[in-house]
C-alpha cells in the first residue's frame, strides 16, 4: 500500500518531544565511538588519512595496571611507549613498500600508518618500573601500583 505525501507528512509530525534527546544521544555516541566518522560521509574524508584506533584494553591484576594494545602488522623498532605528565603514551608508526615488475605490468603500492594514544594514569609511576613487551601484534604495557602510603595516625589536639 503506497503512503501518500499527507501522510508522510503527518507522520513526521508526530514525533514525540524526548526523541530529539535520544537521537542527540545516539550522535554523540557516535561520535565518540567513531571520532571520525563524520569525514567518511563527506568525499573529502576519503581522501584524508585518518590515524587507525586500535583496540586497547585496561585492566588492573594484582598490584599492576595492564594496558594492553593490538598494533598488527607493526614492528617493535615503530614503536614508541613513554610517559609525559602522569600519563602514558603509546605512538606507533609504520611504513611499507611494494613494487610488482612484471613483463607487462608494473604496480608500486605504498601504505603508512600511525597510531596516538595518551592515557590518563590514575597514580604517579616511575618510567624505569615500567615493563613493556610486544609479542605478535600486540604491545603489552606493565604499570607497577605503588605501594599505598600509611595513614597517618590520628593525633589529638589539646583544647586551652
Amino acid at each position: 500500500m503506497a503512503t501518500t505525501a499527507l501522510e508522510k507528512e503527518e507522520r513526521l509530525q508526530r514525533r514525540e518531544p524526548l526523541d530529539v534527546f535520544d537521537e542527540m544521544q545516539d550522535e554523540f555516541r557516535r561520535f565518540w565511538t567513531e571520532p571520525w566518522s563524520f569525514l567518511a560521509r563527506r568525499p573529502l574524508g576519503r581522501l584524508l588519512k585518518v590515524p587507525a584506533t586500535p583496540r586497547v584494553d585496561i585492566y588492573e591484576k594484582k598490584d599492576q595496571l595492564f594496558v594492553k594494545v593490538d598494533l598488527p602488522g607493526m614492528k617493535k623498532e615503530d614503536i614508541q611507549v613513554s610517559v609525559d605528565k602522569g600519563d602514558l603514551v603509546v605512538r606507533a608508526e609504520t611504513k611499507a613498500e611494494s613494487e610488482v615488475k612484471e613483463e607487462d605490468y608494473y604496480r608500486m603500492e605504498r601504505t603508512a600508518g600511525q597510531f596516538y594514544r595518551r592515557l590518563t594514569l590514575p597514580f604517579e609511576t616511575k618510567p624505569d618500573k615500567i615493563e613493556a613487551n610486544f609479542k605478535e601484534g600486540v604491545l603489552e604495557v606493565r604499570i607497577p601500583r605503588p605501594p599505598a602510603e600509611k595513614e597517618p595516625e590520628p593525633q589529638k589536639v589539646p583544647i586551652r
